[in-house]
């Protein structure tokens, strides 16, 4: 991660303490992009800077983040996916500190001097602030809530937690770029969590987490978005990520009581999604599940038979007539 391009635009001095990178990865967001690069670039008290790295867009997304010159720097390229894209924009800055901002995402005012002031008081790695969650509704509403990171779970065992079930938008998080180089970047094979693995992979090295506690980011969730698109992959994502974080664990030694019981999670949550998808995969969940040991969960143990003897279809087909 050490091949930084020279451009034609200023670059900010390396191994200042404080400094933030806004790493913006855009693709076809020309709807967005205009109000997220002015929430980043509206921070105040902060030395930062903003890179907007476009993934091949189509529409006027790259024309847009170029409007915004020499206040931001633009790079773009084919498209390659959300972890690419990140990876570049993490190659592409010096920050010690660097933000994740998706391109249909807010930064609140003043934010990053929060964090920041969190992460000097506490040492952390990973800054974690509250969200706001914009919920689109197809009738055009917007439904919103005020979200918060699982506290509890974070101090309890952040990186089981983490594996099964505590998350907060990339938005909402500031890293450490020791951290992230350490992590080595974003997953390209988990093309839908790779965010939720990073988290994971973060607590996985070891990262000390601090909460700042203010509302800093807004976070849309849009009808398109690729987990409401595609919702087998995204079940398909979490029984590889599974799959993947089981053989960290057992790398390092015999899995424990609380890993098995947080992995038995992610395989009956896969294969329940595998299912409701139709999806092949669903076999492999629950073959990941058994292999586990213990008794099977109950779904699982009344439906795999079931859909192996009538076929995923049928079967699904079936519960729905007997309400299941």
């Amino acid at each position: 991660m050490n091949s930084r391009p020279r451009t034609g635009h200023p670059w900010p001095t390396p191994g200042r303490a404080g400094r933030m990178s806004i790493v913006i990865p855009s693709f076809n967001a020309a709807a967005t992009i205009g109000e997220t690069i002015n929430s980043a670039c509206a921070q105040e008290y902060v030395d930062h800077e903003v890179v907007v790295i476009d993934d091949g867009s189509t529409d006027r997304s790259l024309e847009i983040a170029r409007s915004f010159e020499p206040l931001v720097r633009v790079l773009s390229g084919p498209n390659r996916g959300a972890s690419a894209t990140r990876n570049r924009g993490i190659d592409a800055t010096v920050g010690e500190w660097i933000v994740f901002l998706d391109a249909d995402d807010l930064l609140v005012s003043g934010t990053l001097r929060r964090r920041l002031e969190t992460a000097q008081a506490t040492g952390a790695d990973v800054v974690v602030c509250d969200w706001q969650e914009l919920l689109a509704r197809e009738d055009g509403t917007i439904d919103a809530a005020v979200r918060s990171v699982d506290l509890a779970g974070l101090e309890a065992d952040a990186e089981t937690g983490c594996a099964r079930h505590i998350w907060a938008t990339t938005a909402a998080l500031l890293y450490r770029r020791s951290l992230v180089e350490r992590i080595g970047g974003f997953r390209d094979d988990l093309p839908v969590i790779q965010d939720a693995r990073f988290l994971f992979d973060a607590a996985y090295h070891g990262a000390r987490f601090a909460h700042s506690p203010h509302v800093g980011a807004r976070y849309r969730l849009l009808p398109q978005s690729l987990s409401r698109r595609d919702p087998a992959q995204f079940w398909r994502d979490v029984l590889l990520n599974g799959r993947q974080i089981e053989a960290l664990w057992r790398a390092r030694g015999l899995l424990s009581a609380r890993h098995r019981e947080a992995l038995k999670g992610i395989y009956n949550d896969a294969a329940r999604g595998l299912f409701a998808a139709a999806d092949s995969q669903y076999f492999e969940a629950v073959a990941s599940l058994r292999h586990l040991g213990g008794e099977l969960p109950r779904h699982p143990r009344i439906v795999e038979p079931l859909a192996r003897a009538l076929g995923l279809n049928s079967t699904r087909r079936l519960l729905g007539l007997l309400g299941r």
